[in-house]
């Protein structure tokens, strides 16, 4: 499956608030909105509420910064059921 992108923003791509210890952002869907582009965005262990946010924000490292792929922290709910 093609991951959904603008330019260097794509679906699954996680972000950080450019904050000690900030929170961690995950790009679930992007919008092509005029006249800025916005990306949905949920945390990543607090699935329950989406955002929108500008892309261009999105991709301000003095606002966010991006997590690295060997970095990523996968979601709290992911769906999957696991045992104790």
């Amino acid at each position: 499956m093609v991951k959904q992108s603008l330019g260097p923003v794509a679906v699954g791509d996680q972000f950080k608030l450019a904050t000690p210890n900030g929170p961690v952002f995950m790009v679930i869907k992007i919008r092509e909105m005029k006249p800025v582009d916005h990306a949905q965005i949920v945390k990543v262990r607090d699935t329950k509420s989406p955002t929108l946010i500008a892309v261009s924000t999105l991709l301000n490292r003095d606002f966010y910064l991006p997590v690295a792929p060997e970095n990523r922290i996968t979601p709290e709910n992911d769906g999957v059921l696991r045992g104790t």
